[in-house]
């Protein structure tokens, strides 16, 4: 399987609230991506088919793309409610992994999904922080888990990528998704802060 990348990326609307709705997006189905949607407390993960930028969810503080998923815009009523459909069933995914009590589970469940649906290197690459507030554990949850399954050190060589395979920092426009106008390499143990203060200066570019 070919490696993924994952980049943070802002959109054209500065003013950080959801998208209008006539440029309502859903994730294209053709290739393995998707999109974490980071929230005030807690993280979402929108995978291939579903919506994004919906008037009723709360602002982004950031917004981490796996792989280079295509935005595709939403033009009728049942590509609309196709996409709210396929953003549930990857809610329900999420959730199912939630609901296990133990926290370590939850990690390793998570992990695990990643790893068969995007392959090893997003379980290597996405920060601990972000993969926490998915499942809602402590970082260090993550960190302890993936040094037991995935061999990686807490403090090991892994802090940054091979230049092919870093995280990066992207900026889209509304009217051309996924538009690159900035790329800044972005350390795999980058903390949830720093994500939102890259985030906020290049959305104030």
């Amino acid at each position: 399987m070919d490696s993924q990348t994952s980049t943070l990326i802002t959109s054209s609307n500065r003013s950080g609230s959801a998208l209008p709705a006539e440029h309502l997006l859903a994730i294209g189905e053709q290739k393995k991506s998707g999109l974490i949607l980071c929230k005030e407390f807690h993280a979402e993960f929108a995978g291939p088919g579903a919506v994004v930028g919906s008037l009723v969810e709360p602002h982004y503080r950031a917004v981490i793309a796996i792989g280079s998923p295509q935005l595709i815009p939403i033009k009728s009523i049942d590509e609309r409610r196709r996409a709210y459909g396929r953003r549930i069933q990857w809610g329900r995914w999420l959730q199912k992994i939630i609901e296990t009590p133990e926290p370590t589970l939850r990690a390793e469940r998570l992990l695990a999904g990643f790893e068969e649906f995007f392959g090893r290197q997003v379980v290597v690459s996405l920060p601990s922080e972000v993969l926490a507030m998915l499942v809602g554990v402590f970082p260090g949850t993550i960190d302890a888990v993936r040094a037991q399954h995935w061999h990686l050190g807490k403090s090991g060589n892994t802090a940054f990528l091979p230049s092919s395979d870093q995280l990066k920092v992207t900026t889209i426009t509304l009217n051309r998704a996924l538009q690159e106008a900035t790329e800044v390499p972005l350390p795999t143990t980058a903390t949830i802060g720093e994500i939102q203060r890259t985030y906020a200066v290049l959305r104030s570019a």
